[in-house]
């Protein structure tokens, strides 16, 4: 006999319970200091029902970590459909792209603090390439709008592409992120607690903007 909606969404609820209070958990301490004991005490679920959910530690940090990634991303597609990828130029898309990376900055500080001591955390792990197939599948809607982003601008010519794909968006998009994650987490040399450094960022998007249309005109 199936589950019963009322139990689904139950076990829905304590799921979110457990997602979420492992993430402020982590966040706030890094994945490497936070038991799954305390896990279990923080969400009010006993240790016996955590492991049956989650078999261990890692396990639960990636689920955390594809579960905020997916949330945030949806939101960003709501507000700006993929089907929309061919109403506007390449440039827009860029710009769009390298704005979201200082929104999180400034509104979602937690996901990037999360995101690097994830990174760092799984790297120190056995952790098998299927294990973290969810997280990886929560970020294909940013992986296909780049990808189709750099093919847009193969028609149009807005930004440059005359380097490969790969290195350009190493050079642009992650390197967006990946300064808007040192910001969020204090990692900047000198940087003085509880600043806004959206001014800095505001200076590497420009810097970022002239190197992608270096050429576009030519």
């Amino acid at each position: 006999m199936g589950k019963s909606e009322k139990q689904m969404d139950k076990e829905h609820e304590r799921n979110q319970r457990i997602i979420d209070t492992a993430f402020r958990l982590f966040v706030e301490k890094k994945i490497e200091a936070v038991s799954m004991d305390e896990i279990a005490k923080e969400a009010g679920v006993g240790r016996a029902t955590l492991f049956r959910c989650y078999n261990n530690k890692t396990e639960l940090a990636i689920s955390v970590c594809a579960s905020k990634w997916k949330a945030y991303l949806d939101k960003l597609d709501e507000a700006r459909p993929i089907s929309s990828i061919h109403d506007i130029p390449a440039i827009g898309r860029f710009i769009f792209t390298l704005d979201s990376y200082i929104g999180m900055y400034q509104n979602h500080k937690d996901i990037l603090q999360y995101n690097d001591n994830f990174n760092n955390y799984v790297t120190h792990q056995t952790v098998q390439e299927e294990e973290l197939a969810n997280f990886h599948a929560s970020l294909n809607s940013v992986n296909t709008r780049l990808h189709m982003m750099y093919a847009k601008a193969k028609e149009d010519k807005t930004f440059r592409t005359d380097i490969p794909e790969e290195q350009f968006m190493r050079v642009t998009v992650h390197t967006m992120m990946a300064a808007c994650t040192h910001y969020a987490g204090g990692f900047i040399w000198g940087a003085t607690d509880n600043k806004d450094y959206t001014g800095d960022l505001l200076l590497l998007k420009e810097m970022i903007l002239n190197y992608a249309q270096n050429g576009t005109n030519l």
